[in-house]
């Protein structure tokens, strides 16, 4: 068999996970896949992969092959794209993870424009509020808000997504307004239990020394948009990321609380599957959505640079 179409199989079959979900994909046996597997490793005169019943592990000639027919495969990519791009032409599917709220709120609504660029690309997007696996979920490029665990990923940062305690009126006209962050031992907190720990919120006094606390409530989710909602109904102070609460502040629904402590901002950025160097259309689909954040005052001043008190918690503050 041709060898580069064995390359092809056997970086999906790393990708996939499994020969049984490679089959499925080429709509033929599993053994078909490993005889392509049997051959490839013939032609090399190596072991690949250790298999078991269940599942199989790459061995060390194995990671090493991968990694160099990832570079080949995507440089054949590249190529293919380069002349498409020469006729004006990026096409393809391109699939993107991104965390459910921010995906909802600021990667769709901007969707138009991306297509009326680039009407010949197609968009699977994977909302989850988890680090979904770039490699295991066959992803191209992924937005992540939050200092990044995974040190292998290849990154480009775009932003810096600003945080601040919140609650909505309801709450603040039942319960009273905390003016310092030991007061939310006396409150209702809203928890989101996506983060390492959940129930420790972190504030920086005016000269920047942390002071963390620990918080409870009624309510946790590990849904960003449950939390959110849940701060929205009155059910006590959530601890969030300024954009995920941009149209409520301002519609006076919610008001930033504590506003004399800062709240450590989190990073915002792109990251790219490790093997792989990020293709045209995946540039193309970054540069867009950076430019787009960057000109949009909304979200361009939720996503400042500066470390310092973000003035948003203020002016959003007032409703329009």
């Amino acid at each position: 068999m041709d060898r580069l179409r064995l390359m092809e199989t056997f970086c999906r079959v790393v990708e996939r996970g499994s020969f049984s979900a490679v089959a499925r994909e080429e709509m033929t046996t599993q053994s078909a896949i490993s005889k392509q597997m049997q051959a490839l490793e013939a032609q090399l005169g190596a072991t690949l992969l250790v298999r078991s019943t269940r599942s199989h592990s790459l061995t060390e000639a194995g990671q090493l092959y991968y990694a160099r027919c990832r570079q080949v495969l995507d440089a054949l990519e590249d190529a293919r794209i380069e002349v498409q791009r020469a006729e004006h032409d990026i096409a393809g599917m391109l699939r993107v993870a991104a965390p459910a709220a921010f995906g909802r709120q600021h990667i769709v609504p901007r969707l138009h424009g991306f297509y009326a660029r680039y009407p010949k690309v197609k968009i699977d997007l994977l909302l989850d509020d988890s680090f979904v696996d770039l490699v295991a979920a066959g992803v191209d490029v992924a937005f992540r808000v939050g200092e990044l665990k995974d040190s292998q990923l290849v990154a480009r940062r775009i932003g810096t997504a600003h945080r601040a305690a919140l609650a909505s009126p309801a709450y603040l006209a039942r319960h009273g307004e905390p003016q310092h962050p030991s007061d939310l031992a006396g409150h209702q907190c809203v928890v989101y239990t996506g983060l390492a720990a959940p129930n420790e919120w972190t504030f920086l006094d005016e000269s920047g020394i942390p002071l963390t606390v620990k918080v409870n409530g009624c309510f946790q989710s590990n849904s960003s948009e449950a939390m959110r909602q849940a701060v929205c109904e009155g059910l006590g102070i959530g601890y969030s990321t300024l954009w995920l609460y941009g149209a409520d502040i301002r519609s006076g629904r919610v008001k930033p609380v504590l506003t004399r402590f800062r709240l450590p901002p989190l990073p915002l950025n792109v990251v790219f599957q490790p093997a792989r160097r990020p293709s045209l259309k995946v540039n193309h689909f970054v540069d867009y959505f950076a430019e787009a954040f960057a000109q949009d005052p909304d979200i361009a001043d939720m996503l400042e640079s500066d470390a310092g008190m973000p003035e948003q918690t203020r002016r959003f503050g007032r409703p329009k």
